[in-house]
C-alpha cells in the first residue's frame, strides 16, 4: 500500500515551493523505502527551482537526506528495516567500465536514476494521482521516499540524522574539492575562504589530506537553523540573500 506523506514540491520555475500531501509507492526490486529524519536545504535544490538545473516538473525536492529504512524490495540484501541511511544523489551501478575502474562518479547508468528510481517509473504521486519526479533520484525533502537501494549508504545509528543528512552533499562537496580540485597533499599549506557550509568540510578534508598548515577565514557553524517542511520556501529566500549557511528540515 502507498504511504501518505508531506513533501516540498517545485511545480513551476521561479514560483514558491509548495508543501503537499503525496502518495509514496512501496519499493520494487532493488529499491527501498525510507522514513526521512532530516534533509538539508541545498543550493542545488534552488537551482532546480530556478531552472538552472534542468529537471522535469513537477519535482519533489531534496537530495541531502538521512533517515531509517522502512521497507526493502526484492533482491535487496545489504539493507534491512530499521537501518539508518544517508542518501547519495549519484546512482552508481557498480558494473560499468567506470565503476569497475574505480570512478563511479562517471557511472554510465546514473542518468537512468535522475528523476525516478533506476527502473524508470515514478514512485510518488500527488493527491490527484498524477506522477511526480524526484530530484536526482532522491526526492528526500519529504516524510517518505522510495529510491534505488544503490542511492542509500548505511550508517551508524548513533549519528544524529540532522547531522548525517549533510554528508550526502555539503560535506562530501567540500572534502572532494580538497582532494580532487585543490589536490592537497601531506605538508601543504591551505587557506580556505568563506568557511561556512562547504568551506568547513574543506577544512576537514585538508586535515585528512595531511596539510601542515590550515588557515580558515569566516568560521561560522555549518547549520544555521533547523526548520519544518512548511518553512522551506522561506529558507530558500534566506539562502538567496546570504542569511544562512545551511537550513536543515527536521521531519
Amino acid at each position: 500500500m502507498p504511504r501518505k506523506a508531506k513533501a516540498a514540491l517545485c511545480r513551476a520555475h521561479n514560483t514558491p515551493v509548495v508543501v503537499e500531501s503525496i502518495a509514496v509507492d512501496p519499493p520494487k526490486r532493488g529499491e527501498a523505502t525510507v522514513k526521512l529524519g532530516a534533509c538539508g536545504v541545498c543550493h542545488s535544490d534552488l537551482s532546480a527551482i530556478t531552472g538552472t538545473i534542468a529537471l522535469p516538473l513537477p519535482l519533489v525536492l531534496g537530495h541531502e537526506g538521512a533517515g531509517v529504512v522502512e521497507e526493502v524490495g526484492e533482491g535487496v540484501t545489504d539493507l534491512a528495516r530499521g537501518d539508518h541511511v544517508v542518501f547519495s544523489f549519484i546512482y552508481m551501478c557498480g558494473k560499468c567500465r567506470f565503476c569497475a575502474a574505480g570512478r563511479p562518479v562517471l557511472c554510465l547508468e546514473q542518468g537512468r536514476a535522475l528523476t525516478t528510481p533506476l527502473e524508470g517509473t515514478p514512485r510518488v504521486r500527488d493527491a490527484s494521482g498524477a506522477p511526480l519526479n524526484i530530484f536526482s533520484g532522491c526526492g528526500s525533502m519529504a516524510e517518505y521516499a522510495t529510491v534505488s537501494a544503490e542511492n542509500l549508504i548505511k550508517i551508524d545509528p548513533k549519528i544524529p540524522l540532522d547531522c548525517a543528512a549533510l554528508v550526502g552533499c555539503g560535506v562530501t562537496t567540500g572534502v572532494g574539492a580538497v582532494f580532487n580540485t585543490a589536490k592537497v597533499q601531506p605538508g601543504s599549506s591551505v587557506a580556505v575562504f568563506g568557511c561556512g557550509g562547504v568551506g568547513n568540510a574543506a577544512i576537514a578534508g585538508a586535515r585528512l589530506a595531511g596539510a601542515s598548515t590550515i588557515v580558515g577565514v569566516d568560521l561560522d557553524g555549518f547549520v544555521s537553523e533547523t526548520i519544518s517542511l512548511e518553512d522551506v520556501e522561506a529558507a530558500f529566500h534566506k539562502m538567496e540573500r546570504g542569511e544562512v549557511l545551511r537550513s536543515v528540515v527536521v521531519m
